[in-house]
This record gives C-alpha cells, sequence and structure tokens, in this order.
C-alpha cells in the first residue's frame, strides 16, 4: 500500500465520530516512521505514547482529506508459546 501526503485548499469533514471513525496501521519501528512523518511537516493529533496495555505504542494523525489514522507498533499479539 502507498498512502500520499498533499497540500489541499479546502477542509474535508472528516471520519472522526462517523460509521468509519478512523483506519490503523501497524508500523515497524514507529518512532522512526514518526519523525520522518515530522521532518516532512506532518503533524500529529496525538504524540507517540504506550497505549493502555504498556506494550503497545500508538499515535494519531489526521490526513489531508479528513481521514483519521491510527499508527500502532506492538498491537499484533506475540505467538504462543511452544512446549
Amino acid at each position: 500500500m502507498n498512502l500520499t501526503f498533499g497540500k489541499v485548499d479546502t477542509v474535508n469533514p472528516g471520519t472522526r465520530g462517523r460509521a468509519l471513525d478512523h483506519i490503523g496501521f501497524e508500523i515497524r519501528n514507529l518512532p522512526q516512521f514518526i519523525a520522518k512523518l515530522e521532518a516532512a511537516d506532518v503533524k500529529l493529533d496525538s504524540p507517540l505514547r504506550k497505549a493502555g496495555n504498556g506494550t503497545t505504542s500508538i499515535a494519531f494523525l489526521t490526513d489531508p482529506w479528513g481521514t483519521y489514522i491510527e499508527l500502532t507498533e506492538g498491537l499484533a499479539p506475540s505467538a504462543p508459546a511452544t512446549r
């Protein structure tokens, strides 16, 4: 998948609070990815932080078309232990 971010001249109503509230992506090395976004002047809606489970990193942003996006690292469950 390829996401392209670009400047828009009109404001869209966005997805928050609608039937599709947001989309999410699991990202490897999320701090590095967020640093790249910020270097490209992409503003986060919430900074990188640990989620309630203490192991998942999470951040949110809204793209120029109003789509609310959740970025996570460590959300996927770990593989079951082998005996």
